[in-house]
């Protein structure tokens, strides 16, 4: 008989929660969110087991350690919670989701594959808004002094000067110090071979072309 499986996986815990497949509840436990407690407590279940997890912080290195212990795993997108909040409705709802095939958002996870891309993807998004939000600050400290600072020339070299002379000296060095910051931004082209990965994939370069998709992102 085929066990459905939901998991709400948290820092500290994990609730697990087990649907059979005509939609009754065989029952739930939380366990320490590391490998060998969770491995043990899904091992545990009856085969077939059919394992359902919401994407997150933790979803990656559980995908890698327990797909070896599932006939099937999947990572669903994160969808909006409604109702009460309780850890066990959220896995039951997994797992309930993954025996009526309701998923709609698949999330790829299969280790190995695209394992590098999808690092230089995930690193360059996190650059990326750190950059953002360096440059949005130093527009900000600008603007509580009253310079405008229209375009991109307040984060150049050559302007950054020039807006440096209408601060009072006292605000100088933190604008100084931000402006440091933005110099960041991952803005060329990556030299060398992009990654054979997704070199080989025709949808990757449909993404170069995209406006305003980054090439290390689409490569």
């Amino acid at each position: 008989m085929d066990r459905y499986v939901g998991t709400d996986v948290h820092a500290a815990s994990c609730t697990i929660a087990i649907v059979g497949p005509s939609g009754r509840k065989l029952g739930s436990q939380v366990v320490e969110t590391n490998g060998r407690a969770v491995v043990e407590a899904i091992r545990a279940i009856p085969k077939p087991r059919h394992l359902c997890m919401e994407e997150g912080t933790q979803s990656a290195r559980l995908y890698e350690v327990l797909s070896p212990h599932v006939q099937e795993l999947v990572v669903a997108g994160v969808s909006e919670s409604r109702g009460p909040k309780s850890d066990a409705r959220d896995a039951f709802g997994l797992a309930e989701a993954l025996r009526i095939g309701a998923i709609t958002t698949l999330v790829f996870k299969a280790p190995g594959r695209f394992a590098r891309l999808r690092e230089l993807g995930r690193t360059y998004s996190m650059l990326a808004r750190d950059v953002v939000r360096t440059q949005n600050r130093l527009k900000s400290l600008y603007r509580s002094r009253g310079v405008a600072t229209p375009g991109k020339s307040v984060y150049s070299a050559s302007g950054r000067e020039e807006f440096l002379t209408k601060l009072p000296v006292p605000a100088r060095t933190a604008a100084i110090r931000t402006a440091g910051r933005t110099r960041a931004a991952p803005a060329r082209r990556p030299t060398g071979r992009p990654p054979r990965q997704g070199a080989e994939r025709p949808r990757v370069g449909c993404a170069r072309r995209v406006h305003g998709m980054h090439p290390e992102t689409a490569t």
